[in-house]
C-alpha cells in the first residue's frame, strides 16, 4: 500500500467512526415531536419568560429611566412548530407565505402574556425580526391578530441586507433603541443571533431544537 493509500485509508476509517455518531434524522424528528407536544417545551419556555420578568421586576424596583425590552418574533413569539411539523421540518418561501397569510402561526402563550405583563409595567416592547422589510404589514397583522400589544416600533431586517449573519442587523438596531434613551434590560429570542452583539443589559434564550440561524 503506497503511502497516499495508507492516509486515505486513515481519513475514511475516521469518517465513518465519526459518522456512526450522526443520530438518525427520523429519530431527532420523533424526538422534537415528543418536546413540543409532551408539554415539555412550553415549561421550558415559561420558565425563561418567568426568569425575564423577574429581573425586570428587580430593575423596576431600582427605578430605570425609560426600559425597554427587545424581542425577537419567530419561535419567540408567533410558534413555527406547526408549519414545521406539516412540512416535515422542511421550509419553503411558498409554504411558509401560505401560512402567514391564513394566521396559522399561534402565539407562544408564556411570551404573550410576558408581553402583556411588560407594556401594563410600562417597559417599552420592541420587536426585531429576521423577516424581511416586504413582508411589514404581514406581520403586524399576524402580531394583532395573536393578541400582542402594540411595540414602540417593529424593526424589520433591510430587504438589502446581504449578510451571512443576522448579529450585525440585530446589534445596530439595538444600538439604534439605546441611543433613543432606552435602557434594553432584557433582550430575549430563540436563536443565539437573535441575541449577541451588545446592546443588552442581559439575554435570554428560548430553545429551538427545530432550526439554527446564524
Amino acid at each position: 500500500m503506497t503511502l497516499l493509500a495508507s492516509i486515505l485509508a486513515a481519513v475514511l476509517s475516521t469518517v465513518y467512526a465519526h459518522g456512526s455518531d450522526i443520530p438518525n434524522l427520523d429519530t431527532v424528528k420523533t424526538e422534537i415531536n415528543t418536546y413540543y407536544q409532551s408539554g415539555h417545551y412550553e415549561r421550558d419556555v415559561s420558565n425563561v419568560d418567568a426568569h425575564l420578568k423577574s429581573y425586570v421586576d428587580a430593575r423596576l424596583k431600582q427605578g430605570v429611566r425609560k426600559p425597554a425590552v427587545v424581542f425577537d418574533i419567530d419561535d419567540t413569539m408567533l410558534s413555527s412548530y406547526a408549519y414545521e411539523r406539516a412540512y416535515n421540518f422542511a421550509y419553503t418561501e411558498r409554504t411558509w407565505s401560505q401560512w402567514e397569510r391564513a394566521d396559522r402561526f399561534p402565539p407562544i402563550e408564556p411570551t404573550l402574556q410576558l408581553a402583556r405583563y411588560l407594556t401594563g409595567q410600562h417597559v417599552a416592547v420592541f420587536y426585531v425580526t429576521g423577516r424581511r422589510e416586504p413582508g411589514r404589514a404581514i406581520t403586524q397583522h399576524e402580531l394583532t391578530a395573536a393578541g400582542y400589544p402594540m411595540p414602540i416600533a417593529l424593526y424589520l431586517r433591510p430587504a438589502s441586507d446581504t449578510a451571512a449573519s443576522v448579529i450585525p442587523y440585530k446589534s445596530r438596531t439595538r444600538a439604534a433603541i439605546e441611543r433613543q434613551g432606552y435602557d434594553i434590560l432584557a433582550s430575549i429570542g430563540d436563536q443565539w443571533s437573535d441575541l449577541r452583539g451588545g446592546y443588552a443589559d442581559q439575554l435570554y434564550k428560548l430553545p429551538n431544537p427545530m432550526y439554527y440561524l446564524p
